[in-house]
């Protein structure tokens, strides 16, 4: 194609909605098993967030980013395909080698117009999957380190040292003290911990989705990890009556084997080993839709370590939620190094947002825009615990401060002293304590020589004790200025 590069600079929401519906027609009518269909559900993505790997199957595809793709319906269009047909050209030779070195070349080149542009910081540059992947990749490696060789331990502990002078060695020892007595970990691993001690599997499995304990202990009634998960879930009477499987209309069916079949082509491809791996409950069974996939654009913060991926688990099968996408489906959300607080607060705020698209696209997949959803919403809750923590730890300095303070003063009357603070939080103190020196200068005690002449003492002007801190002029000037 020529004008690769302008084409390339469109941005995929701006591109003509003919030009992607001719697309998309090509697209489904050299598929082998779209051509056979009359409607089926398509992607489309900048060419730069497909991703590729060599032990993929041939044919299988997935992307750096799902946040780039974008999702439309294809009905079949026989007149259109027709049109198109006859403005096809006849076969081009390729030399691929020297299509390669053109490619190869065209990398450099882009590489090197980023690195000055980094340098230069000039202007906004374009939204780059790869270049965002790498960036991701090469963050959790730096987080992670080497877990062979003991890395991460290593910089833990020396995380933990700290340099003081003698003099400051006490004070130092104390300090130790005190953080040994509370965990510094994150709060994630202490919650790990604590549901391994849970006797029953069930409240184990609920509790790792976000819910409490006393929740899960009162609806564990059966075997089953799905039903109490089901109930809690609509827990504010949004649940629907089972129905027969003979019941479902088959758009139904339909539907939700078309959303499969692009779940598949997206994550289809399972690494055993890769924990962030979308795992689907039958791989062969086109009606079986339950599935746990990866929430890509999450990115955990510094804070909470190594934790495991940021998962969404979606269960339709077995009557869970049997009219899906008619219904919204029972979600639940692990990982992410969210706290279970976070998790049952990010729960509610997906279910919310799958009732309101049920009701407002009512036979509409929900899969793919909740994917985006909980990624986004995600990243708000861990910047609103952010913001929490921040005002928590301005409020306990606010308290060591005042505390610091109290002490101060308490020394300062068993000694019989006033001495000016070295520093004020606000301008109140400020003013509290020029109030406070104006008050020990009125109440202050004339000092003079005790000669037995009454009315020349009396008559003398009076020197006030210096311990009052009435020579503080600045402060009482200031205060009735």
């Amino acid at each position: 194609m020529k004008n690769v590069d302008l084409v390339s600079s469109i941005p995929i929401d701006d591109l003509p909605k003919d030009s992607v519906y001719d697309m998309m027609q090509i697209c489904k009518n050299n598929s082998i098993s779209g051509c056979k269909l009359a409607s089926c559900k398509m992607v489309y993505t900048p060419h730069s967030n497909l991703k590729k790997t060599f032990d993929m199957e041939s044919g299988a595809v997935t992307y750096h980013n799902t946040r780039m793709c974008r999702y439309a319906r294809c009905d079949k269009d026989r007149q259109r395909v027709k049109e198109l047909e006859k403005t096809k050209s006849a076969d081009v030779k390729v030399d691929y080698f020297e299509e390669m070195k053109a490619n190869e070349r065209r990398i450099i080149e882009r590489k090197k117009r980023m690195r000055n542009q980094q340098q230069t910081d000039g202007g906004d540059s374009m939204y780059d999957p790869i270049l965002d992947d790498l960036k991701s990749s090469k963050m959790k490696a730096g987080r992670q380190g080497d877990a062979s060789s003991g890395l991460d331990a290593g910089l833990l502990s020396l995380g933990d040292i700290a340099i003081h002078d003698h003099h400051t060695t006490t004070a130092t020892i104390n300090e130790e003290d005190e953080d040994t007595q509370t965990d510094k970990r994150p709060l994630w691993i202490q919650e790990e911990e604590s549901r391994e001690g849970e006797p029953l599997k069930n409240v184990r499995f609920l509790r790792q989705r976000g819910y409490t304990s006393s929740e899960a202990t009162i609806c564990v009634s059966t075997k089953s990890c799905i039903s109490p998960l089901k109930q809690l879930y609509n827990a504010n009477g949004t649940d629907q009556a089972s129905v027969s499987s003979t019941d479902v209309p088959e758009e139904v069916t339909q539907s939700r084997i078309e959303e499969k079949e692009v779940l598949l082509a997206m994550f289809g491809f399972v690494d055993e080993d890769d924990e962030a791996a979308a795992t689907f409950s039958s791989m062969d069974n086109e009606n079986k839709l339950d599935c746990k996939l990866p929430i890509t654009s999450y990115e955990p913060p510094d804070r909470y370590g190594s934790p495991p991926p940021l998962m969404l688990e979606v269960y339709v099968d077995n009557n869970i939620a049997p009219l899906y996408p008619n219904q919204p489906p029972v979600l639940a959300v692990t990982g992410g190094g969210l706290p279970e607080a976070r998790l049952k607060e990010l729960t509610k705020r997906i279910h919310a947002e799958a009732l309101e698209r049920s009701t407002e696209e009512p036979g509409e997949p929900q899969i793919f825009n909740l994917i985006a959803f909980v990624g986004d919403t995600a990243c708000d809750i861990v910047q609103e615990e952010t913001l929490e923590l921040e005002e928590e730890r301005k409020k306990k300095v606010a308290a060591e401060k005042a505390a610091a303070d109290e002490a101060r003063r308490e020394a300062q009357k068993k000694d019989g002293t006033t001495s000016k603070p070295t520093t004020f939080t606000s301008e109140a103190e400020r003013r509290a304590y020029a109030m406070e020196v104006a008050a020990a200068a009125a109440h202050g005690v004339p000092v003079r020589k005790d000669d037995g002449n009454k009315k020349a003492a009396a008559s003398a002007p009076k020197q006030y004790n210096k311990k009052t801190g009435v020579s503080d002029r600045s402060l009482i000037d200031d205060l009735f200025s």
